[in-house]
């Protein structure tokens, strides 16, 4: 398929590489800033990675993450409720993580 990122086409060079394949990490990520956001489920030992004060908890305790574009973590909760809320009283656009 000719529209495709993967071959972003230009009739004056049929090479060119598509602008947002050529930016550098950091600068892709700012590109959603503290706007949008993703949310993921962690448990308590990766969240440790995190926040210290994790360590605490037993390490298979589930939370609700909420991250930033650029990976900054936004909110920890204990239950699914506590980011919808957190989600509507904010400004942000929850994005899909994949």
């Amino acid at each position: 398929m000719e529209n495709k990122p993967d071959n972003f086409y230009n009739p004056k060079s049929l090479s060119q590489v598509h602008p947002l394949k050529a930016m550098s990490a950091p600068d892709f990520a700012a590109l959603g800033g503290n706007q949008t956001v993703f949310v993921r489920s962690i448990s308590a030992g990766q969240l440790s990675g995190f926040i210290p004060e994790a360590n605490t908890m037993p390490e298979d305790a589930i939370f609700q993450l909420v991250m930033a574009a650029d990976g900054a973590p936004m909110l920890v909760a204990d239950n699914p409720d506590a980011v919808a809320d957190w989600l509507a009283e904010n400004d942000v656009i929850q994005v899909m993580r994949h």
